[in-house]
């Protein structure tokens, strides 16, 4: 009698394995040890299904886009990953880095292979904090959590970093000192190549009048674990009030969106990105026939269809939605509700786009000895 394992390969890879989700892709592989190596296979040698990853009533949900110009776009939902509630989400190369919706604790997961691994602070983390996930040239993962404190002798309000290795499974303090730039303590921040990217502000220091001007980035390299020099984006905003906010293209480049007051929506592209070199590319400019909220803190390109679609929060007449906005490069616009957005603190906003192109990826997380890092599996 033929079982499921007897069915030839060729059949089980081009019809099942290439069409499944990636939840259950992760059920199939422990099938039989084929299937496992077929799914592996797939990751390695094929073209595995790239997911968008969007955040959801406290949950990652897998997203289905259609962005075809020709009707209306659409964005529905395919099946939510886990049943952790969490308040954020940071991406780096097929690892997630999630913050538990009480700001309790850490977990870093890998979804496809179902293993996490939970952190916890070194006293406690609070609700503005700012996290990202990298990794150094060695490949060992290491979180940095950006933090508010007061200064001992100002008394001022400033940004306090520290940084995880999940090798060592501790924290440490890290001595960043800078009196010219500084980042938003809740500002997003981007994963690329292993370093992040942070949009910051300028700070110039007159007498007693400290002034602060927008339009700058800087890098974090998890390899030396200090930020590099502030540079400026493309392009400075002319007048006014003005939104920035970055994402990736793919795995390799990094985007920047400007909203100005005027309605103009202007994204460029990386040519070149490494931690000391980097130039850019105009992707669009347009002027747009209305303006789309300033709390849009994410987006992600197209490029075989020449469309960005930016995310914002949009006011309704009893409550906010959540908004995707799908601009061409040809002038094309369109807005697509995709729910209502629960919980909303402006200020604190979270985006809920957050990975466009994400990819299964094989990676085990490191274990630890140290009773602050324990690894599991969720199925």
């Amino acid at each position: 009698m033929m079982t499921i394992c007897d069915l030839p390969v060729d059949l089980v890879e081009d019809e099942i394995i290439s069409r499944l989700p990636m939840t259950s892709l992760r059920s199939v592989r422990y099938t039989c040890k084929t299937w496992n190596t077929l799914c592996k296979n797939r990751i390695f040698f094929g073209k595995p299904k790239k997911h968008f990853l969007m955040m959801d009533s406290w949950r990652i949900c897998l997203m289905n886009f259609d962005l075809s110009k020709g009707g209306n776009p659409s964005i529905r939902q395919e099946s939510i990953l886990d049943q952790i509630q969490i308040s954020n989400v940071f991406h780096c190369d097929g690892l997630l880095l999630c913050v538990l919706k009480d700001s309790s604790r850490l977990v870093v997961w890998n979804p496809y292979s179902g293993q996490t691994r939970w952190i916890e602070p070194r006293h406690s983390f609070q609700f503005r904090d700012s996290f990202s996930l990298g990794y150094d040239s060695n490949l060992n993962h290491k979180i940095l959590r950006i933090f508010d404190e007061i200064h001992p002798v100002t008394s001022r309000h400033v940004l306090g970093f520290e940084i995880y290795c999940l090798s060592s499974g501790s924290w440490k303090f890290l001595d960043v000192v800078n009196t010219h730039w500084e980042i938003l303590s809740n500002v997003r921040s981007v994963s690329l190549k292993g370093n992040t990217y942070f949009t910051a502000q300028k700070i110039i220091t007159e007498g007693n009048t400290i002034k602060s001007f927008g339009g700058f980035f800087v890098c974090f390299d998890f390899t030396t674990e200090r930020f590099g020099p502030l540079r400026p984006l493309p392009s400075q905003p002319e007048h006014g009030r003005f939104s920035i906010c970055l994402s990736c293209v793919r795995e390799d480049q990094l985007a920047v969106l400007y909203q100005q007051l005027d309605n103009t929506v202007e994204i460029s592209v990386t040519d070149k990105i490494s931690p000391d070199v980097v130039s850019w590319t105009k992707f669009l400019k347009l002027l747009i026939g209305s303006w789309v909220n300033p709390f849009s803190r994410s987006l992600f390109i197209d490029e075989e269809k020449k469309v960005a679609v930016v995310f914002s929060l949009e006011l309704g007449k009893a409550c906010f939605y959540q908004t995707a906005h799908v601009i061409g490069q040809d002038g094309y616009f369109k807005s697509v509700r995709i729910g209502e957005a629960l919980n909303v603190d402006i200020l604190n906003y979270c985006a809920p786009l957050v990975c466009s192109s994400y990819l299964p990826s094989l990676l085990q997380i490191k274990a630890t000895n140290r009773t602050n890092g324990k690894n599991v599996i969720i199925h």
